[in-house]
């Protein structure tokens, strides 16, 4: 079970249920904060074993399956699925279970430590310690600084290592020492696939160099730092997923396709963009399940964001969400808060009514819509823009 202070550990088992189950080839097809928002086990690209490994590690952190009885479930899942994984299954079994639970308790604890001012790295005794990991046991900080953003545990693979809490005044009452912020020295990893060198601090394993819990909730700004950062909109975010319709072998440009989905006419208020909206979706709200990921719309959210001088296109929204021509997914990192999301863009070409050529694009993350918006075809740059990241659907 994930405990903290002898009780069931919630902070831990919310985050662990809010991953993705994300298909994968090898260890590095998803890197570093990407965790965060999915679950992966290398090699496993099948949804049913995929969804059988979470349901055992799912029972790990919510209810302490030890780790040899993982272990044998984990032999009957291969078993099950035919899987051929690498390395002996006991061995894999250990680094699913190890990982998972403890970046849970990762996660969990930084949430916790938000009402501290200082943070300390406390070495977790391993039986082969790292020598960078026992050199920065002790070291206290305050929570603002830079370091824990990359340095915050897991630090790599079997790290058991962990953050303490202090208050100012416990930090004043004891005498400790506030060390000065750290240089950043780095090691250079390459990735063999792609030949990309990636600066990695040193005495932290390739791709744990990030704080899941600050990657998926975000670090504390000031007023008008958070108000920087908001009026910078999408130049806020920095996709950490490669790929685009190049590499994934699409055609520069889309088919047109005609749509027989009747346009709206003109709406003169809110109120009347609200009563469209809701019959465009039969409903206050709905769950498009038949999409090709899952998409949750709110009648009244999505009527407050939307241009009154828009609201004809609306009835091609749920075609645009169930038949779209491509879907594409991509992590998204925060500039300011760390914080990162997979996001989804479902985009489609069509011609409707007046609109002869029309780009759809709706934009969904965490399973709801947060936007959608056309604009003419003849913008092949800013099409190309929205068609990054990995393609999940429409390159059949």
């Amino acid at each position: 079970m994930a405990e903290y202070g002898g009780v069931q550990f919630q902070q831990a088992i919310d985050w662990f249920k809010g991953k993705l189950n994300m298909p994968t080839a090898a260890w590095d097809d998803i890197w570093g904060a990407m965790h965060t928002r999915a679950f992966v086990v290398a090699g496993a690209q099948k949804a049913d074993l995929l969804t059988d490994l979470r349901r055992a590690m799912t029972s790990a952190i919510e209810d302490g399956t030890p780790l040899n009885t993982f272990k044998s479930q984990f032999k009957d899942i291969v078993a099950k699925h035919g899987w051929e994984h690498t390395g002996n299954a006991d061995w894999r079994a250990r680094i699913i279970y190890d990982t998972n639970l403890r970046q849970s308790y990762n996660a969990g604890r930084w949430q916790q430590l938000q009402s501290f001012d200082y943070w300390e790295y406390r070495h977790g005794n391993s039986e082969s310690p790292r020598p960078d990991h026992l050199a920065w046991n002790g070291k206290l900080l305050p929570k603002t600084s830079a370091w824990w953003r990359t340095h915050f545990p897991q630090n790599g693979w079997g790290c058991t290592c962990f953050v303490r809490g202090y208050t100012s005044a416990q930090v004043k009452r004891r005498g400790l020492t506030v060390a000065d912020e750290p240089a950043l020295e780095t090691w250079d990893y390459t990735n063999k696939k792609t030949g990309e060198v990636i600066k990695v601090p040193k005495g932290i394993d390739a791709g744990f160099d990030y704080s899941p819990g600050e990657a998926t909730f975000g670090r504390q700004l000031s007023d008008d730092a958070m108000a920087q950062w908001q009026a910078a909109k999408g130049d806020a975010w920095q996709s950490l997923t490669p790929g685009n319709w190049q590499t994934a072998g699409r055609p520069e440009r889309l088919p047109v396709t005609k749509t027989d989905t009747a346009l709206a006419d003109r709406v003169q208020s809110k109120a009347e963009l609200l009563s469209l909206t809701k019959k465009v979706l039969g409903g206050a709200e709905r769950v498009f399940d038949k999409a090709p990921v899952p998409v949750y719309v709110n009648a009244e959210t999505l009527a407050e964001h939307i241009d009154i001088a828009r609201a004809p296109m609306l009835p091609l929204l749920p075609e645009l969400i169930q038949t779209p021509a491509e879907v594409w997914a991509a992590f998204e990192q925060h500039k300011g808060t760390g914080q990162v999301q997979l996001r989804w863009r479902f985009i489609s070409m069509v011609k409707a009514g007046k609109y002869q050529g029309q780009l759809l694009v709706a934009q969904v993350a965490r399973g709801m819509l947060e936007a959608w918006t056309f604009i003419p075809v003849k913008q092949l740059n800013y099409i190309n823009k929205q068609r990054q990241g990995i393609l999940v659907h429409g390159g059949e």
